[in-house]
């Protein structure tokens, strides 16, 4: 049997449990956001500036879980992945700075490479981003560089990625 004095605490519990919920619903805690994990992306890949055929690419895409995706380059050592979105309530939740990792590699004769690896430090559509992105030319000899490029949202922010691959813009 619940005690007299134990039911006001009781009460006051389920209250602000209620209270809670209603203000998550109400100020959008519990709404879910789009988050743009990736634009398209195109590349090549080349050894020693001839086409690699048959290597495994694979994009690992991290926000509020691991997302995985593999593909094979085609004769001409082409590869494609489409763009990448979510929706998730994380970006409501207070205090909250988790951030999107892009991550593109290629395994080809027992070596893997990084083609990409970047955080773009939003959940929003980067236009110097998907630029990279949709033009990749990687070439397995060359060494893994850091490259800074333009941030054409937030100029005072700029990008860089880690790679092997390059841009006709350098």
């Amino acid at each position: 049997m619940l005690s007299i004095n134990r039911f006001p605490i009781l009460i006051g519990v389920l209250l602000v449990l209620v209270i809670s919920e209603v203000s998550a619903g109400m100020f959008g805690f519990a709404k879910k956001t789009e988050v743009h994990l990736s634009p398209e992306v195109n590349g090549i890949v080349m050894l020693n500036g001839k086409p690699v055929a048959g290597a495994q690419v694979v994009r690992t895409l991290d926000y509020d879980q691991e997302y995985r995706e593999e593909t094979i380059t085609g004769e001409n050592g082409a590869f494609h992945f489409p763009e990448k979105n979510i929706k998730s309530s994380r970006p409501n939740k207070l205090l909250d700075e988790t951030r999107v990792r892009q991550i593109v590699t290629v395994n080809f004769q027992g070596e893997k490479y990084l083609l990409w690896y970047a955080t773009p430090g939003t959940i929003h559509w980067r236009t110097g981003i998907a630029n990279r992105l949709a033009s990749m030319r990687c070439e397995l000899s060359a060494p893994e560089i850091e490259q800074g490029f333009e941030n054409i949202e937030k100029p005072q922010f700029p990008h860089s990625t880690f790679s092997v691959c390059r841009w006709d813009n350098e």
